[in-house]
């Protein structure tokens, strides 16, 4: 969008706005089954989870990548309207519970729905025979995330020494392990993380069916980056290379997933904010707007992404201090802005702000979310 697209949006709904725009994201999946066309893309509807954006990508014929009921149930509210035996062929097909840490209460309520679900250790397993049966399980494997901007392995995936002995486990009590799954860290800028995870999961996958299970699905995950700045890597970089692996490591009938959230939205929405304060200290101009961390700027702090702030003025600049409206000194956007000089009132904008940001904003000290306003549907 230009500047005075931007400005028009911003005087029409009032700030701090945070802007969507759906052509982006429906290019941003194109190009993603472009690049990969062997790969089922699943987005991860946790980068962004406005119901406009799920229903978006339903239309362009996306699967789904969820963590919760509340996430499963978003998606669902586009298929509810389908006859039964529709509805559970989009499941199977289309929907993958990814969190590998289930509350019994979510395993018993997806149980009817018979997902595939993601399970890492002993004891998720024994959750899942007892409370979820008929679901189809995706063991997660533990895979380097080095120079991810978002490191995952501490938290998830089983060691590869014990891959094979819970995916016979499962067999053992009567599950079926359909596919492997891991995930290399989120903006996986490293693409040797996935050339290693590709290999490991064809060694697991090679010696599970040496034991006689033969896994039919490889789930590679997240990590995608997203262009945030002209130093990231293209996707076809990273496409030519996984490209190559799989059709090297894997038998042409294996199902390839992805789960690309990041890449699918981060490039998709502009926030908007107005200077509601202006300070020097040490000597340093500080510009305080009605957005923040606890906002729209939350991924500075959970995602730990920095977002430049753009003028609507040209002219020089100076290194400044840009701070968010609430009371807490964490509320700080960044220390080393560059900007003109500027007054209350003048407006800012920050580029590529679509995934980990407004997902994760709150009603903190009492100031509200960015108004979220969504073009081009």
């Amino acid at each position: 969008m230009t500047q005075d697209q931007l400005k028009a949006i911003a005087a029409e709904h009032g700030t701090p706005v945070f802007i969507v725009d759906h052509e982006f994201i429906r290019q941003n999946y194109l190009s993603f089954k472009e690049h990969l066309p062997k790969v089922q893309a699943y987005y991860a509807v946790k980068a962004n989870p406005a119901p406009e954006i799920v229903h978006t990508l339903y239309k362009v014929g996306a699967s789904f990548d969820v963590a919760s009921m509340p996430e499963f149930m978003l998606v669902y509210e586009n298929i509810k309207h389908l006859p039964a035996k529709e509805q559970q062929d989009f499941i199977w097909d289309k929907i993958i519970y990814a969190n590998t840490i289930k509350p019994i209460e979510t395993l018993k309520a997806l149980d009817r729905y018979k997902p595939l679900v993601t399970y890492d250790n002993i004891e998720e397993l024994k959750k899942i025979q007892q409370h979820a049966p008929h679901s189809g399980l995706v063991l997660r494997l533990k895979v380097p995330n080095t120079g991810s901007m978002v490191e995952l392995s501490s938290k998830f995936g089983c060691p590869p020494g014990e891959a094979v002995d819970l995916i016979d486990e499962a067999f053992k009590v009567g599950l079926d392990v359909e596919g492997l799954s891991f995930h290399v860290g989120s903006q996986c800028t490293n693409f040797e993380n996935y050339i290693q995870a590709l290999n490991l999961s064809a060694n697991i996958m090679k010696e599970s069916k040496d034991r006689g299970h033969e896994i039919k699905i490889l789930d590679i995950g997240g990590g995608f980056p997203a262009a945030y700045d002209k130093n990231v890597k293209p996707i076809k970089t990273l496409a030519r290379k996984l490209n190559a692996e799989i059709n090297r490591l894997f038998p042409k009938e294996i199902q390839i997933l992805a789960e690309p959230g990041r890449y699918i939205v981060a490039t998709a929405a502009v926030a908007v904010s107005k200077i509601v304060g202006k300070a020097v200290r040490d000597e340093k101009t500080c510009y305080y707007i009605n957005d923040g961390v606890y906002h729209t700027y939350s991924g500075v702090i959970f995602d730990h992404c920095k977002y430049p702030l753009k003028s609507f003025r040209e002219g020089p600049t100076q290194i400044c201090s840009v701070f968010g409206p609430t009371c807490d000194a964490l509320d700080t956007i960044s220390l080393a802005e560059e900007l003109p000089d500027l007054e209350i009132g003048e407006l800012l904008y920050s580029e590529n702000i679509g995934a980990y940001s407004a997902a994760s904003s709150t009603f903190f000290n009492g100031f509200p979310p960015a108004k979220v306003v969504h073009v081009n549907v």
